[in-house]
């Protein structure tokens, strides 16, 4: 690291992107081989569909991908647009990781972190599926991290983290159970908030899994709403987009004025929270009408976006904003 330090600060910027570039490849690998089984270290690169073996120039990161066009040089099947994005998002972390911490060991537990976070992330994605050997590593890796006083906690509270994480979403998992018949987080989920508790330990545990449940109303009730307009179910649809404006003016209450008012403010609260319960209400009478179905039936349709995703992107968002996060909720805090 000392001798990388000698270099021009856009030379060394680079150096990492192409790092990332080539982690990010070797990510690909290990999403799609972890979830079909294969040998991830000796097995040699092959197209999914027509299972000729790649030529190494045919594998360089992203540029192979654009000099191909995007389909594969044997069968000319179109390549999956997964393996250039997480290419690129894996470099792009890996820069912001440098510019952030700078060189040093901090910056390789943060890159296999990110890495980790980005693995799960799309595996979560593609089959609703967390394999179990990365939530692990994740564990293990937070807490060496802490464990060298790294992070911001050390290795008790980091255990104390993990052992919440894993519990907390346990709990919740098993009250949805009560409430509908099925998990209301997956195992998977439980293992991710293992890994981040040894991390981050649980008070910003607590923050992240706030933040993920945010990110997800942003991403799922617009969904929600759509299907429940296909399927003709008008107050249901209107009350999940009353509750993603309200959410959003509750958040964004500083660009307002008329939220300044408190009593305005603490109205809207109220109403957020009433419609949540009457679509929550709606859901579950809906879910409970299927009684009869299979299991998994209703666990697919329940589990309609993975929650891990918004978890792990939590994660990352705290990875280099929590000092700013932490400051910009005592200050709304105060606000109200």
């Amino acid at each position: 690291m000392s001798n990388l330090q000698l270099l021009p600060t856009w030379f060394v910027a680079s150096y990492m992107f192409f790092i990332g570039l080539c982690i990010g490849s070797f990510l690909n690998v290990v999403i799609l081989r972890g979830l079909s089984g294969e040998d991830i270290v000796f097995a040699r690169s092959k197209c999914p569909k027509c299972n000729n073996h790649i030529k190494w120039y045919m594998n360089i990161p992203v540029f192979s991908y654009i000099f191909l066009r995007g389909k594969c040089a044997f069968c000319k099947e179109k390549i999956s647009i997964q393996y250039p994005l997480v290419e690129l998002i894996c470099a792009l972390l890996f820069l912001a990781t440098y510019f952030a911490f700078g060189l040093g060991i901090k910056m390789i537990f943060i890159w296999i972190f990110l890495s980790l976070f980005i693995a799960m992330s799309v595996t979560d994605l593609k089959q609703t599926v967390i394999i179990d050997y990365h939530a692990y590593i994740l564990l293990a890796a937070g807490l060496i991290y802490s464990y060298l006083n790294l992070g911001d906690i050390n290795i008790i509270q980091s255990l104390i983290g993990a052992a919440f994480g894993f519990l907390i979403f346990e709990i919740m998992a098993r009250i949805g159970k009560m409430l509908v018949g099925c998990r209301m987080f997956g195992e998977g989920d439980s293992l991710i908030a293992l890994g981040l508790g040894a991390i981050f330990g649980w008070k910003v545990v607590c923050l992240i899994i706030a933040l993920s449940i945010f990110i997800q109303c942003v991403v799922t009730i617009p969904i929600l709403a759509r299907g429940a307009f296909v399927q003709n179910k008008i107050k249901l649809a209107i009350s999940y987009i009353l509750v993603f404006v309200s959410i959003l003016l509750i958040c964004l209450n500083n660009h307002f004025k008329f939220l300044q008012d408190g009593l305005v403010y603490y109205a809207c609260v109220a109403v957020v929270v009433a419609l949540l319960i009457w679509s929550l209400k709606q859901v579950l009478n809906e879910i409970n009408q299927k009684k009869n179905d299979d299991t998994k039936n209703e666990e697919e349709k329940f589990n309609l976006l993975p929650f891990g995703p918004a978890l792990l992107i939590s994660a990352t968002i705290c990875v280099f904003y929590l000092g700013w996060i932490k400051k910009y909720i005592l200050d709304f805090i105060g606000q109200v």
